[in-house]
């Protein structure tokens, strides 16, 4: 499964609605006013580079120490890549 291309950035509509668009693509409309927190479309933005970032460190984990990183942090970045392309 892949995503739409980034950058992803928030547009902010005059009601305070705020909604999440790559190019001319609209992602996902995030209605804060049904009780959500504040915030959530600006994580939502960043999914792409925060995706990247991850798949960036699985690939360097072979050659970190298991003495400078924390337990199970890889398993845990794997599984978040896997959450994140659908795989799980």
């Amino acid at each position: 499964m892949s995503h739409t291309p980034g950058p992803w950035r928030v547009l902010t509509l005059d009601d305070g609605t705020e909604w999440i668009q790559a190019g001319c693509v609209r992602i996902a409309i995030v209605d804060d006013s049904a009780g959500c927190q504040p915030g959530n479309a600006a994580l939502i933005a960043a999914a792409p580079e925060m995706l990247a970032v991850l798949e960036e460190l699985e690939e360097s984990a072979g050659y970190w120490s298991e003495y400078d990183v924390p337990l199970g942090i890889v398993d845990r970045i794997r599984e978040a890549i896997k959450k994140a392309s659908g795989r799980q």
